[in-house]
C-alpha cells in the first residue's frame, strides 16, 4: 500500500517505473562541479554537504552527508532539530548507508529516499517541479501517515546526489 500512495503522491502511474542504473554524468560527477547546488542547514556541520533540507515554523530537517560515500566508507544522516537542537537522528552513528536508505530516481525527474525507523516508514520527496514533501507513515495496521510540506528546489536529483547514492549501493535497483 505505501508504494501505491508514493506513486500517487509522485504523480506517478503504474506503468511509470523506476530510472535505471545511472549513467556516466552521474557516476562520474564530482562535488567541486555541483557544489554551488548545494544549500546549508543549520543541522548540517560545515564540513558536511547539506542533500536535502526542510524549515518549518518550528523544525529544521535535513539529509546531511560527508562528503564522499561508498558501501564501507562516509555516511547519511536525517536529522530533526526543534527550536534548534537536535531531536532525532537515523541513523543514531554515523556509518554507511547500505541497508539503512533506499533511494529512488523516477524518469520524470522526481526522486525520493526512504528508510524505516522503529516502524515509522519516512520518505523524503522531492519532485522536480513541486515542492517537496516529507512522509511519515506510523506503525502497524493504520498506518496514519503525516505530510510536511516544504520548500522547492532540493537537491536529490543533483548529479553529485545521485552519484553518492549510487556508489553508497543505496539507488533501488542497484
Amino acid at each position: 500500500m505505501r508504494s501505491a500512495c508514493l506513486f500517487l503522491a509522485l504523480g506517478l502511474s503504474a506503468s511509470t517505473a523506476l530510472a535505471q542504473a545511472p549513467v556516466s554524468s552521474i557516476t562520474q560527477a564530482t562535488l567541486d562541479q555541483y557544489r554551488e547546488h548545494y544549500g546549508t542547514s543549520p543541522v548540517c556541520a560545515k564540513e558536511e554537504i547539506t542533500l536535502w533540507s526542510c524549515t518549518t515554523k518550528r523544525r529544521e530537517f535535513a539529509l546531511c552527508s560527508s562528503p564522499a560515500v561508498t558501501r564501507t566508507t562516509g555516511y547519511l544522516q536525517y536529522r530533526v532539530a526543534d527550536a534548534g537542537k537536535l531531536s532525532f537522528a537515523y541513523p543514531e552513528k554515523k556509518d554507511p548507508p547500505l541497508g539503512k536508505f533506499t533511494y529512488n530516481a523516477y524518469p520524470n525527474g522526481d526522486a525520493s529516499i526512504e528508510f524505516t525507523n522503529k516502524g515509522y516508514r519516512y520518505s523524503l520527496v522531492d519532485p522536480l517541479r513541486e515542492q517537496s514533501v516529507i512522509f511519515v507513515a506510523a506503525p502497524g495496521p493504520s498506518g496514519k501517515e503525516t505530510k510536511i510540506t516544504c520548500g522547492p528546489n532540493q537537491t536529490l536529483q543533483v548529479n553529485y546526489t545521485m552519484r553518492l547514492m549510487h556508489d553508497a549501493g543505496v539507488w533501488s535497483g542497484n
